[in-house]
């Protein structure tokens, strides 16, 4: 069969029609590169590595135009330094945040400055690794709040490299505003625009924040941290008997009692979660060194597994099956053969209630399947009208909307759909951005995994991949990002897979010279 794949390629690739469209493709990038809107947005790679075109210079003046004033001192008020390092839990936060305790030298009034420049410099790491903490489960404005003092400290403090990934985000950001401007409701809509740019900064922030590889798996560590009380919280509420059935169809699923949601509130948004943060604590497994550590993300990773099966989210069940289907493509394509008999041997290993649950997808009667439907058809009529300017961001402007379009009485908070949502929300333009994000983002990944011989930073890049794609796989049966907390999660992660390859790349090319 590799034989066969091989000679059919082979002719493909040298085929006529297989030249003409390399060559129209090739002849498409010049063209597109020698565009004024094209420069204009993207810029140029010179020679230096330099991104020359109006908004990568303003970009650019934005994050690096100002002085940064705050920088690592080489030494500190000696009795502060002293006290600091004798505390194994602040020292070692210290260190693998990549802000260390400096030397105790000074004994002034010099000393206490020095102090208080290096409190400047590290609050931006510090609050950041709070903020990734703490996402899963503190209020959205709180989070937000933290957020305000990461972003002005790490522009006063560090360097932000201006790559197409940050130039098509801050694009993407400045789409949220305009559309935000010409919305049906702009108040809310402003306001909206206003929190999910905040949001969507964090993966520009990250990389600029992360340093050393050091510095990259203790951020790991935080992530999982979270996702762990959010398992924790999860596992708790199985056990208690979690007494909710407002997310439960009794009359079609008598046999679920309840559906965990843990600190999000709500079973398919949790699952959503969880499908982004699962395969990273599986990959820990073998991308960390430490063995405890190892043990722990093992542990996790079962915890957060059994958490998934207990959301009963069909979503989020398919999302996982297809996050370690690509995962294992990505890895080693040998073991695809397994599929068949994985999937044959789920309805002995799933409870049935779990498998009716899953079943119950290729039932059109189910409420849920009909509902979603509905939702669509209302919503792409919607977008027949307004696919150029959008109709703006949150519920207020798509309940101002949508009963106008919606069939019979079919009442809705959104669409239920990513991609529809988008353009509903920003337009086509919207739209296409977004794409170009996600674009910049999966290149990124793949390029480091394809320069990696290393196994466990393979793994953790095709973890990293393979979890974003399930994720936004889960977004074609649910708007995921109605919930502002789970957007903040998706671009933290988002960031760190960009340290991450940044990191560990950068590393690699140093050892290789």
């Amino acid at each position: 069969m590799s034989k066969l794949s091989n000679v059919i390629f082979n002719w493909m690739d040298g085929s006529l029609f297989f030249r003409g469209l390399t060559a129209f493709l090739n002849f498409f990038k010049q063209v597109a590169m020698g565009s004024f809107i094209v420069g204009f947005f993207t810029g140029e790679d010179t020679a230096n590595g330099a991104r020359i075109g109006f908004f990568p210079w303003l970009a650019d003046k934005i994050f690096n135009g100002l002085p940064k004033p705050f920088k690592p001192p080489n030494d500190w008020f000696s009795g502060l330094s002293n006290l600091v390092k004798g505390s194994w839990l602040l020292s070692t936060v210290a260190n693998g945040l990549g802000t260390p305790i400096p030397l105790g030298v000074h004994r002034g009034k010099g000393g206490i400055k020095s102090a208080l420049v290096w409190a400047f410099y590290a609050l931006p790491v510090w609050l950041m690794a709070v903020v990734i903490l703490t996402a899963p489960a503190l209020p959205t404005m709180i989070v937000a709040g933290l957020l305000v003092p990461v972003l002005i400290f790490t522009i006063l403090s560090r360097k932000v490299d201006i790559n197409p990934l940050v130039i098509t985000l801050l694009l993407f950001i400045g789409i949220n505003f305009v559309a935000g401007f010409l919305s049906a409701t702009p108040s809310s809509s402003i306001q909206i625009a206003m929190l999910v740019s905040l949001f969507m900064l964090t993966a520009v922030i990250l990389p600029a924040l992360i340093s050393t590889r050091e510095t990259v798996d203790f951020f790991f560590l935080v992530f999982l941290a979270g996702a762990g009380f959010a398992g924790i919280v999860g596992f708790y509420q199985f056990v208690a008997g979690y007494a909710g059935q407002v997310y439960v169809d009794v009359q079609t699923f008598g046999d679920i009692r309840f559906r965990i949601v843990s600190t999000l509130g709500n079973p398919n948004v949790y699952g959503m979660f969880l499908v982004l943060t699962t395969p990273i604590a599986a990959a820990c497994v073998f991308f960390l060194k430490h063995p405890f550590l190892k043990l722990c993300s093992g542990g996790l990773t079962v915890l957060l597994v059994a958490n998934v099966l207990l959301t009963y989210s069909r979503g989020s069940y398919l999302a996982l099956a297809l996050v370690i289907g690509v995962f294992v493509l990505m890895m080693e394509k040998r073991f695809v053969v397994l599929f068949i008999p994985a999937l044959l041997a789920v309805p002995f290993l799933l409870p049935p209630a779990m498998l009716n649950r899953l079943l119950s997808i290729f039932d059109m009667t189910d409420t849920s399947a009909a509902f979603r439907v509905s939702i669509w058809r209302g919503s792409v009529r919607i977008i027949q009208d307004f696919w150029m300017s959008g109709i703006g961001q949150g519920a207020e402007a798509f309940n101002r909307i949508f009963p106008y379009y919606a069939p019979a009485a079919t009442f809705a908070e959104h669409s239920h759909n990513l991609i529809l949502q988008i353009m509903l929300e920003l337009g086509i333009v919207g739209l296409i951005v977004f794409i170009g994000v996600l674009a910049c983002y999966f290149k990124i990944m793949v390029n480091f995994m394809r320069r990696q011989t290393e196994l466990r930073l393979r793994m953790m890049a095709a973890a990293m991949i393979s979890a974003v794609i399930g994720f936004l796989s889960q977004g074609m049966m649910d708007y995921v990002f109605y919930n502002f907390r789970l957007l903040l999660v998706f671009y933290i992660f988002l960031g760190l897979g960009i340290a991450f390859a940044k990191i560990y790349d950068k590393k690699g090319v140093q050892e290789n010279a």
